[in-house]
């Protein structure tokens, strides 16, 4: 009887470890799964778009309310412009014309490039109409004027300064990013080279852009406090 009762623990024992066995594998590609899930997750969050690199597809909300998507303007050339109506050296720049000479040059070089100005400072982003009056004041003529006041737009692209500079080229990649031009005293007077004109002019030319990254001058954008850190 004692035999008996012996094996059958044994038995029931080996059954037990057995099932703990093949239970295990299927745990552990739950926690592979959850753990690359967990990852891509992460990844997507933190995401910024640098030089060389693909822009997303993201929506937009212009200074009518106006939702649009950057898809909209798939296959066309798209420079964008961070700007800031309180910000000296952006208001400078612009009321000197430089921007409304740039876009006219612009033109010139490319018919189709689109030219969208954005406003990431939450202190004058929550103010949609005193941005419209800044650029119509100053006769600059965009595709788009775009209000980014949770400066989502603004973190993904990693402005920060007003102006600073991007372009995307016609395949949706990120080919520049910083300064308006090259001037030597912050905007106070107009640099040799328009690093906007120049990546154009070497698109057109089927150059790699070049310098394709500079260090941007102007006021610090000051973003909304959620999305600061």
């Amino acid at each position: 009887m004692k035999h008996s009762r012996l094996t059958a623990l044994l038995a029931g024992s080996a059954l037990l470890f057995g099932a703990a066995t093949f239970a295990m594998p299927d745990d552990t590609k739950k926690d592979k799964k959850h753990d690359k899930a967990a990852d891509t997750a992460t990844d997507t969050k933190e995401k910024r778009v640098k030089v060389g690199e693909q822009v997303p597809n993201f929506s937009m909300t212009d200074v009518n309310g106006k939702t649009m998507q950057f898809s909209d303007f798939s296959g066309k050339t798209v420079v964008m412009e961070w700007v800031n109506p309180g910000c000296p050296v952006c208001a400078a720049i612009t009321k000197a014309g430089r921007v409304t000479k740039m876009i006219a040059d612009a033109k010139v070089i490319d018919p189709n490039v689109v030219f969208v100005m954005v406003n990431s400072t939450a202190a004058t982003a929550n103010d949609p109409k005193a941005t419209a009056t800044y650029l119509a004041e100053n006769k600059v003529v965009a595709n788009a004027a775009v209000i980014d006041g949770s400066g989502v737009i603004g973190k993904m692209f990693d402005a920060k300064t007003t102006p600073a500079m991007f372009v995307i080229d016609s395949k949706g990649m990120l080919v520049y990013g910083g300064a308006f031009d090259d001037s030597s005293d912050r905007g106070a007077t107009a640099g040799k080279t328009n690093y906007v004109i120049n990546a154009l002019t070497q698109l057109k030319a089927g150059e790699k852009v070049s310098p394709d990254k500079t260090k941007s001058y102007g006021c610090g954008v000051k973003y909304a406090k959620s999305q600061n850190g």
